[in-house]
């Protein structure tokens, strides 16, 4: 898969805070079906540690060619695609990885 098209299937709109503490974030995979809606990755990082390109270069290695994200990148994955979550309103560390 190309990045042009590894790039159609994200969400890279969502950032989270403000100045100094915010957060680039990276969704990839939409559904929506009957029984599910939402992506099935998910990635993050504080602007401190990268930018919204190599975030985006970090998740394509990571999902494309099964290269291990950074330590200082936060991710999720939906299993099923009951699983399959929405963009945050907020972003909370907890709930990621």
């Amino acid at each position: 898969m190309t990045k042009k098209d590894f790039r159609e299937r994200c969400d890279t709109d969502s950032v989270y805070g403000n100045g100094a503490k915010r957060i680039n974030s990276v969704y990839v995979d939409w559904s929506e079906c009957d029984n599910h809606k939402g992506f099935k990755f998910g990635a993050a990082t504080s602007i401190e540690n990268c930018t919204k390109a190599e975030l985006f270069n970090h998740v394509y290695d990571w999902i494309v060619n099964e290269v291990n994200l950074p330590y200082y990148i936060y991710y999720r994955v939906a299993l099923t695609d009951a699983e399959r979550f929405k963009t945050p309103i907020v972003f909370k560390y907890s709930a990621w990885s």
